[in-house]
């Protein structure tokens, strides 16, 4: 009898079985398990709902909470493929009473992957939108955050830190907290982008304080690592050995690259100031992760304190092009309208 016969024979009697489809039950099961993740692990969400899975039983309201915590999971771990991905779903949508509910999360998480994408200008238009369709105080915040975050990439720093003021006002007369961590340690980034350490310092240790009392791992890896740089510019050992055991660990448990790595950087200058010798083999490891750090202004001021010191040349990451930009993002989303948004002032915004 030949292989190929007793082969089929074989799938005759043990036939393969079709990979079960969860019911709706159990897919609604998945989605509260990724928005529980959310917020102490996202790698576990995304790795919960990144799954090439049939979403038709889940309600119209269930399929956007999905496709949203996916992207919020994706923004924490840099994943941008996923964004987009997640992002082109939604917008397939877009003719659903959902979409028009969930708009200015949608509009916000669009503005996000432009951004990171290097689409400023596009970007900030898309937080503009957003911000003129809100109305929810804790929603404002982050998006004015968000173009605050734009503004600092176009260079234009004082535009930045007055949007900053104008959130960190909102969060006092309203008294909402979550995002003052966030606000404060933005603040932080750019003074030190200003060379202005010690109020940088002061930014991310009042950043690090709020990000602790609310136990948001993620903020305290962001505001702890700059404090960490904040301590080595100053020359700072004791403050950097003290704090970087704790941040080291959570940084370990946030599988994001770009931050590990600029750990990484930072630990290596940290070890040098100790009498440990930076060998070729590290030496290699730190041009490998400079690449991975996605900030280009970040690289810039690793580049800029610690680079001679490690006695290595490191390239910047080169700016993405703003041409040939698909009109998926733009163009089909009607609710906004693209030219008047292009003149829009924040001041006038009542």
């Amino acid at each position: 009898m030949s292989k190929v016969t007793l082969l089929f024979i074989v799938l005759l009697v043990f036939p393969v079985q079709a990979k079960e489809q969860p019911s709706k039950t159990q897919l609604s099961s998945i989605l509260k398990e990724a928005e529980d993740y959310l917020s102490v692990k996202p790698s576990k969400t995304l790795t919960l709902l990144a799954t090439d899975i049939n979403l038709a039983p889940l309600s119209e309201a269930e399929f956007f909470r999905w496709h949203i915590t996916l992207i919020r999971a994706s923004i924490s771990l840099n994943r941008l493929s996923v964004m987009e991905h997640s992002i082109k779903k939604l917008i397939a949508h877009k003719s659903t009473t959902e979409f028009d509910r969930r708009l200015v999360s949608i509009l916000s998480s669009i503005g996000i992957w432009l951004r990171k994408s290097g689409y400023l200008e596009q970007a900030k238009i898309t937080f503009y939108c957003a911000l003129v369709h809100n109305k929810i105080d804790k929603l404002r915040i982050k998006l004015l955050v968000s173009i605050a975050i734009v503004f600092r990439h176009l260079d234009q720093t004082d535009s930045a830190i007055k949007i900053y003021n104008m959130a960190k006002n909102i969060v006092q007369d309203k008294k909402l907290t979550t995002s003052l961590g966030t606000i404060e340690n933005n603040l932080g980034v750019l003074a030190l982008e200003s060379n202005d350490v010690v109020k940088a310092e002061h930014h991310f240790r009042a950043a690090l304080a709020i990000y602790q009392s609310n136990s948001n791992r993620s903020g305290n890896v962001v505001s702890g690592i700059n404090l960490l740089q904040a301590f080595l510019i100053q020359n700072q050992q004791i403050n950097y050995q003290r704090l970087h055991p704790s941040i080291a660990r959570l940084t370990k448990a946030f599988p994001n690259k770009s931050r590990q790595s600029t750990l990484f950087w930072l630990n290596t200058v940290y070890q040098l100031r100790q009498g440990v010798k930076v060998s070729n083999e590290v030496k290699l490891q730190l041009i490998e992760k400079f690449a991975l750090i996605s900030d280009r202004k970040l690289q810039f001021s690793l580049k800029k304190h610690f680079s001679d010191e490690l006695n290595i040349d490191v390239n910047l990451v080169s700016k993405t092009s703003q041409r040939n930009l698909p009109p998926l993002w733009l163009n089909e989303i009607t609710q906004c309208d693209w030219d008047k948004l292009a003149t829009f002032k924040i001041e006038n915004l009542k």
